[in-house]
C-alpha cells in the first residue's frame, strides 16, 4: 500500500506540474494595456552604460531610464527598477512595460513613475582565447545586502541626478523574473527603508546561491509528511508557495 500511495503521489504531482505547462503553452492575447494608444502621450527611454562600479568591480552593465510624459521636475516621481532590464523594456517583446506604464499613468490610475531598467553586469573576457564572465547569477541569487548597495548607491544616484526620485520607501519598487525575482526581493530584504514594494514573476526562490533560506523553515514543515517535491521545475512551484506562507505568518507581507 505506501508504494501504491507513492506511486499516485507522484502522479498527482507531475499531472500538478503538466497542466500548467499545457495551458501555458496556449497563445497569449495582450490585454488592452498593453497595446500602444494613440491618444496617449509615450514616455522617453533612454539607454546608458554603467562601467565604473566600485561594489561590483570591472563588470559593465547597460541601463535604460524610463520618463513618463506626465514627469514633472518639480514632484518627486515615484520608482520601479527592473532586473534583467533588456527583456522588459522593448514595446514588441513578452513584458512591453513601456507601454504597460504609459497607459494607466495617462489615465491617472498609476501614480507618476521613472522605471529604470537595468541588465546585470559583464565582465570582459581576460583573454581572446576565454569567455567573458557573466555576473548574473553572482549578483542576482547571492544574498547579503551587496545588490541592494549597487542599487542604492551607485545606480539611484545616478539617475538622481537628472530627475527627482522619491525617497519614500512605499513609493519605490522592485521587479524581476526568474533569477531577478530573488535579485528583488533579497535587495528589499536587506533595505526595506529604500524599497517596500517587489514584484516578482516565477522567482527562482531555490538553493541555487541560498535563496531558499528564506523559507526554509516553512519547507520543512510543510514536507515532512510526504517527502519534498524534488529539485527541478517542481522545486520553484513549492518555494513560490512557501515564501506566501512565510509573508503570511510573519505578517509582513499583504498578498
Amino acid at each position: 500500500m505506501p508504494m501504491v500511495f507513492g506511486v499516485l503521489l507522484l502522479g498527482m504531482k507531475l499531472l500538478a506540474f503538466l497542466i500548467p505547462a499545457v495551458l501555458c503553452a496556449q497563445p497569449y492575447t495582450l490585454g488592452p494595456d498593453s497595446q500602444r494608444r494613440p491618444d496617449v502621450p509615450q514616455a522617453k527611454v533612454t539607454k546608458y552604460t554603467w562601467a565604473t562600479s566600485k561594489i561590483f568591480p570591472g563588470a559593465t552593465r547597460d541601463y535604460w531610464v524610463y520618463v513618463p510624459a506626465q514627469y514633472d521636475a518639480a514632484k518627486p516621481a515615484g520608482v520601479t527598477i527592473f532586473q534583467d532590464g533588456g527583456g522588459f523594456i522593448s514595446d514588441t517583446g513578452a513584458w512591453r512595460a513601456p507601454i504597460v506604464f504609459d497607459n494607466p499613468i495617462a489615465q491617472r490610475a498609476m501614480p507618476v513613475t521613472i522605471g529604470i531598467f537595468i541588465d546585470p553586469g559583464v565582465r570582459p573576457a581576460a583573454a581572446p582565447t576565454r569567455m567573458a564572465r557573466f555576473n548574473r547569477g553572482y549578483e542576482y541569487d547571492g544574498l547579503g545586502d551587496r545588490y541592494a548597495r549597487f542599487l542604492t548607491e551607485e545606480i539611484l544616484p545616478e539617475v538622481a541626478n537628472q530627475y527627482q526620485l522619491s525617497a519614500d520607501p512605499n513609493d519605490r519598487a522592485l521587479a524581476g523574473s526568474s533569477s531577478g525575482a530573488p535579485a528583488a526581493f533579497t535587495a528589499a530584504w536587506e533595505r526595506p527603508d529604500a524599497f517596500r514594494r517587489v514584484l516578482s514573476f516565477i522567482g527562482s526562490d531555490t538553493n541555487l546561491r541560498g535563496a531558499d533560506l528564506y523559507i526554509n523553515p516553512v519547507t520543512s514543515c510543510s514536507t515532512n509528511s510526504t517527502g519534498s517535491w524534488g529539485a527541478g521545475a517542481m522545486a520553484w512551484f513549492d518555494t513560490r508557495t512557501a515564501v506566501i506562507s512565510t509573508f503570511a505568518a510573519s505578517g509582513r507581507g499583504n498578498g
